[in-house]
């Protein structure tokens, strides 16, 4: 095997292992954006952990059949640029999908999350849910609420048995 086959093996199988652990993929296409919101998008994916790679279509289609994700494969066509979230799948839609609302350049084609295969639309609809941090909280207030008024309740029966008590106690010195 040539240096150069064993070079793109190298690569695809890279590739392939990132998409493996990949969270949020997003597959964009970037003609037409100048070298400043290039610059701009580049240093926002990096300032929220993740990656952006432009990379040779041959290697993400053959990484792609590779991870069994073949039907992103119609997708990729002409400049690729891959976005890599491996920590949460929300923030890797929401970033590109303001980033691609404010520089309508920056094509979204397709993307992958959770494993999963996502059109443009779904991204969409993705990119507008809230965080995983505060739907990690709603899910924690939701688990909370009920037992919140669990005490409540428990806690009014205790107060109604202790005035009841006192009531007595005071009956029973007034007797005396």
């Amino acid at each position: 095997m040539s240096d150069n086959k064993l070079k793109k093996a190298e690569e695809v199988k890279a590739l392939a292992e990132k998409f493996n652990r990949a969270k949020g993929i997003v597959f964009t296409n970037f003609t037409g954006l100048t070298v400043e919101d290039t610059t701009d998008f580049r240093k926002k994916v990096s300032k929220s952990g993740m990656e952006y790679k432009v990379i040779k279509n041959n290697i993400i289609l053959r990484a792609l059949k590779e991870v069994n994700l073949e039907d992103i494969q119609k997708f990729i066509d002409g400049p690729t640029g891959v976005v890599l979230n491996f920590e949460d799948p929300i923030l890797t839609a929401k970033l590109v999908s303001d980033f691609s609302k404010a520089h309508e350049n920056l094509k979204v084609r397709a993307g992958v999350i959770e494993g999963k295969s996502v059109l443009t639309a779904q991204l969409a609809v993705i990119a507008g849910l809230p965080g995983r941090d505060v739907l990690l909280g709603r899910v924690a207030g939701g688990m909370q609420a009920p037992l919140s008024r669990l005490v409540y309740v428990l806690n009014s029966n205790v107060q109604k048995i202790v005035g009841t008590i006192d009531a007595i106690k005071k009956q029973k010195e007034v007797v005396k």
